[in-house]
């Protein structure tokens, strides 16, 4: 069947510098609309539930969450490029990668609950499964990936934008209602599907004209490309969430708690780096498609070192005020959180550096890499958890974190797997 997409009425309608540009303003808009709604929902939360039932929350929203390597399958780096290489069959990537995702997301739900049987109380099975329904409604994210590829990131800022609203006016409105903790686990499918509703109506009448056929293989042939980067998202998921789950397990819930308060604060900066990598990284494969190497890890190099060095003054400056941060978010019951904060905001320029790392493996063909490097820092985690947690508790696991993040962003290019990545890293952190 005929494939058309209306490239031009999105795409040419801006210069490209202008688009990259309005998409990255669109899309921190929507990062910090998305850290003021959750930060504030998590104050809210901790004061409102207590730390045993926003830790039990928490701990079942990290179970569900870790399977959502799964259900991304590690497409997203992978569609982008195809998208940017091959236009005229964007829409058949956008098709396959729908469908594709949507049979994993039932998997998920599946896995997810049968995990539960293991790791969670009879009493938190239902919290666990009305959680794990968001996996439904991810696959439509898809559309935030060909907005990327397109330079028009601010079409899928709009869907988040949606999606975060709904999410936040119904906790707050669970919150002044005093309504039962399950209720609270409806918020996360709420923000999946609004946001989807969205990219299925902007998708209906800016981007699809024609519908093509799904072919087998076609499919086989994008998961295959996909397996190390899904492997590798399986590992990554695991060494972020692993630390809870074992919290939870070698300590108690609670602890969760005290833990997520804290990390919650360092984390929101994540996707403030990680939208302005991913909004920006079409642009350095069209730079490096047209204008060679040397032009590209400059770019890389320009564009990054903003990134890094804002993320290095983020750390120095919460080092200072983490505990009255603490108090004047949480109260004093979370009081042991500040020094978890202290240690958890520094991973936040590794994240940034191991990110654009990945991006330069993918852009070289070198997906394969990811998975070894995440493989890497997963077993660094995992043997520091059961050092450290005993000692320390959510302590032991924020240091455990904050060492495997390094070792997979900065250490893990020494080894030079990929030329450019390590020069390219000490280039925006020298700023030169």
């Amino acid at each position: 069947a005929t494939t058309e997409i209306y490239t031009l009425s999105l795409h040419d309608a801006l210069p490209i510098s202008l688009s990259y540009g309005k998409g990255a303003a669109f899309m921190m808009v929507e990062k910090l609309i998305k850290m003021l709604a959750q930060l504030s929902l998590v104050v809210l939360l901790t004061r409102f539930l207590g730390p045993d039932d926003f830790g039990q929350l928490m701990y079942c929203y990290a179970i569900v969450s870790m399977l959502g390597f799964l259900n991304s399958m590690g497409m997203e780096n992978i569609l982008v490029k195809r998208f940017i290489d091959f236009p005229k069959e964007q829409y058949s990537y956008l098709k396959h990668g729908l469908v594709i995702r949507f049979v994993f997301s039932f998997l998920c739900v599946a896995a997810a609950n049968v995990a539960g049987l293991f790791l969670v109380d009879d009493s938190a099975r239902l919290l666990l499964f009305i959680i794990s329904l968001y996996h439904l409604a991810m696959p439509l994210t898809v559309y935030v990936w060909l907005y990327q590829a397109m330079g028009r990131s601010d079409l899928a800022a709009i869907g988040l934008i949606a999606g975060i609203l709904a999410g936040f006016i119904f906790g707050l409105t669970c919150l002044l209602l005093g309504a039962e903790l399950i209720v609270f686990a409806w918020m996360y499918l709420l923000e999946f599907f609004v946001a989807g509703m969205v990219y299925l109506y902007v998708a209906k009448n800016k981007i699809i004209k024609n519908a093509v056929q799904i072919s087998y293989e076609s499919s086989a042939s994008l998961i295959k490309d996909c397996l190390p980067l899904i492997f590798s998202g399986a590992i990554v998921l695991l060494y972020m969430k692993v630390d809870q789950i074992m919290l939870g397990k070698m300590v108690n819930q609670t602890e969760v708690g005290m833990y997520v308060a804290a990390t919650r604060l360092s984390e929101a900066w994540y996707f403030v780096g990680l939208t302005l990598i991913g909004v920006y990284f079409p642009k350095m494969l069209s730079i490096k498609n047209n204008q060679g190497q040397t032009a590209y890890w400059s770019a890389i190099v320009k564009d990054g070192r903003w990134i890094i060095w804002g993320a290095l003054a983020l750390a120095v400056v919460t080092s200072f005020i983490a505990s009255p941060l603490i108090n004047f978010f949480y109260g004093e019951v979370y009081a042991a959180s500040a020094s978890v904060l202290v240690v958890s905001i520094w991973a936040v320029p590794f994240v940034y550096l191991g990110a654009i790392a990945s991006k330069m493996y993918v852009a070289e063909s070198k997906q394969s890499l990811v998975f070894w490097r995440s493989c890497w820092g997963l077993l660094i985690n995992v043997i520091l958890n059961f050092w450290l947690i005993p000692l320390y508790g959510a302590m032991g696991a924020a240091i455990a974190t904050l060492v495997s993040q390094a070792a997979v962003g900065v250490v893990f290019n020494f080894f030079r797997v990929v030329p450019g990545v390590l020069r390219v890293q000490v280039r925006m952190v020298l700023g030169c």
